[in-house]
């Protein structure tokens, strides 16, 4: 039996009262309507009269329709050399439709057809009142448009399978268990925008101590999100997401004019778990330091010997190298093979599946229940995937041969089922990603015992000095046709007496897989990297948030030369700031 409030009632519309009862089946799965979530209801309300009611003539009638709606609040900030240059709060609410006639075995997605671009799914601004009527309106308005193009790309997709002579398909949509998630919304969290407003501004004015960098800039993003989201299996989830994010970014050139660009980003839950004023000032002070460092840092020589991976730099190799590569495992059909370009190619390790891929001592597992790890705050931590799949801790790697890798609900060739890694957005359909990933050693040693062997091994094959990165780009800024982004801080290091020199303008060589397997020792404590996975699609990379808890690394050999960037000319006139000071730099 449906509970309903008296006090919601009183409220309801006589119309929207009348059309609530007369379309939603009792008993009614959840209480929504006693949640007092008009939203919701609405969804849950539309959803159940187009499974049942939705049928276009003579042809096929929906057999899955499911809604994902996203309130999000922003607040965004930006700063550089001490001024405010943005500063904008605002609200969306954003729904996404899927409507699939066929089957589970086939049906009218994953097939991208002539133009990825149209890739998408139907999505659109809809009211952000608490209005049912409206709500339900947009909502019917959005299921017609995509119940209309499902039967088109069916059609067309069974064209392309017929033409294409394809007889290994593995399914569209795995079966699962209908879940329930229904959070009660949270104490608001304290944000005061004024305060980091001036925070934001007073830590774009750290960088006036530094005339050697030509550009910085200074970002924060604070989004509160509730997502909800139905399916006509039964799963229905209400979430809510706090998200803060500090970028601050700065730019030099070296000497010999090329430009090395990085960024430094706090990753948190919310607001409360940022540190204060001081403390990102610190850090701020000590990025800008580095980054001038670099200007006048060693020209780069090719290089092939054993490298270290330290903290950061360890945590994006194994990114960008394994889970980059166990993350997409299903790319969508395409008229234009030409146009799967649009597509990131990943999923390549998912051929070597129960094949050795890392070091026989590494094992690899990820778990979204996990919210801390080294004394950090994870922000890749979930309940509940973005398709209404609960996940569990997920076994990776296992002694360095690789048993599972990420699954939505688009089933592949190895696995039919989700493991609860289904993520995405409002704009793009969901596919496999990460949560919060462990790497773990059987084989461990010190900082300082690391550095030795490192020493230690570059002697033996006879060079005068080895290599640490410390820092490297972020994936989402490598080119299409390289497995790991450009290292930003490299540092060769003396088999003769350890001492260190910054080098610039190096770029690795034909890094491939193998590195993962070269791996020769790890350190004993461990470095937490929260990030941003962007999605699979080049031209929308939408990201969702993820951790990496990972050791520093040892890699038997791996080869870096000097960049092929081109170099720049200086700029003709100094930085007005410092120009006046005589410091043309």
């Amino acid at each position: 039996m449906r509970i309903i409030k008296r006090s919601w009632l009183k409220k309801m519309p006589v119309r929207t009262l009348l059309l609530a009862c007369a379309l939603v089946p009792a008993p009614c799965a959840l209480p929504l309507c006693a949640a007092g979530d008009q939203a919701l209801g609405a969804m849950e309300d539309e959803m159940n009269r187009s499974i049942t009611r939705l049928k276009m003539d003579d042809l096929a009638a929906p057999y899955y329709v499911s809604y994902y709606l996203v309130d999000s609040t922003t607040t965004a900030l930006s700063a550089s050399f001490g001024a405010v240059i943005n500063e904008d709060t605002y609200a969306t609410r954003r729904l996404a439709a899927d409507v699939r006639i066929g089957s589970r075995a086939f049906d009218n997605t994953n097939y991208a057809g002539s133009d990825f671009y149209e890739y998408k799914p139907f999505s659109d601004s809809i009211p952000t009142e608490e209005n049912y009527d409206a709500l339900r309106f947009s909502i019917w308005s959005l299921t017609d448009q995509a119940y209309k193009s499902a039967l088109e790309t069916y059609s067309r997709k069974k064209a392309y399978m017929e033409k294409k002579n394809l007889r290994e398909v593995y399914g569209d949509l795995s079966e699962e268990k209908p879940e329930t998630l229904i959070a009660e919304r949270p104490a608001a969290a304290a944000f005061d925008a004024r305060k980091w407003k001036e925070t934001v501004r007073r830590l774009s004015a750290v960088f006036k101590k530094f005339p050697r960098i030509q550009n910085s800039d200074v970002e924060l993003t604070r989004s509160a999100r509730v997502v909800r989201f139905v399916n006509s299996e039964g799963s229905r989830y209400r979430i809510y997401r706090d998200n803060f994010n500090l970028d601050i970014s700065a730019a030099v050139q070296t000497r010999e004019g090329l430009k090395v660009n990085d960024s430094i980003q706090f990753n948190y839950a919310s607001p409360a778990s940022a540190p204060g004023y001081e403390a990102l000032a610190a850090r701020t002070e000590e990025f800008a330091k580095r980054m001038s460092y670099l200007v006048e840092s060693s020209t780069a020589e090719v290089y092939l010997g054993p490298v270290l991976f330290e903290g950061q730099a360890a945590a994006e190799f194994f990114n960008q190298l394994f889970v980059e590569n166990i993350s997409f495992t299903r790319a969508p059909w395409a008229d234009d093979e030409e146009r799967r370009k649009y597509y990131v190619e990943s999923g390549a390790l998912a051929d070597k599946f129960n094949m050795r891929v890392m070091a026989p001592f590494l094992s690899v597992y990820d778990d979204p229940a996990r919210t801390e790890a080294a004394g950090s705050e994870l922000i890749g931590s979930y309940e509940i995937d973005d398709e209404g799949v609960r996940p569990g801790k997920l076994e990776l790697v296992k002694n360095g041969k690789l048993v599972n890798f990420y699954m939505s609900r688009a089933p592949v060739r190895q696995f039919k089922a989700s493991n609860g890694h289904g993520r995405r957005r409002y704009d793009e359909f969901a596919s496999a990603r990460p949560g919060n990933v462990f790497i773990v050693s059987e084989r461990t040693a010190s900082n300082e015992e690391l550095k030795k062997k490192l020493l230690a091994t570059a002697k033996e094959i006879g060079l005068d000095y080895a290599i640490i990165v410390r820092r490297m780009a972020g994936g989402g800024s490598k080119r299409t046709e390289d497995l790991l982004a450009k290292p930003v801080l490299v540092y060769e290091v003396s088999v003769k007496d350890g001492s260190e020199e910054l080098l610039s303008g190096m770029e690795f060589e034909d890094a491939g897989f193998r590195a993962l397997r070269d791996i020769m020792l790890t350190s004993d404590d461990l470095y937490v990297h929260n990030f941003y996975q962007p999605g699979p699609l080049l031209y929308r990379r939408s990201s969702v948030p993820a951790a990496i808890v990972a050791p520093s690394i040892l890699v038997r050999e791996m080869e870096l030369q000097r960049s092929r960037q081109k170099p720049d000319r200086q700029p003709y006139l100094p930085h007005p700031y410092f120009g006046h000071q005589g410091d043309a730099k």
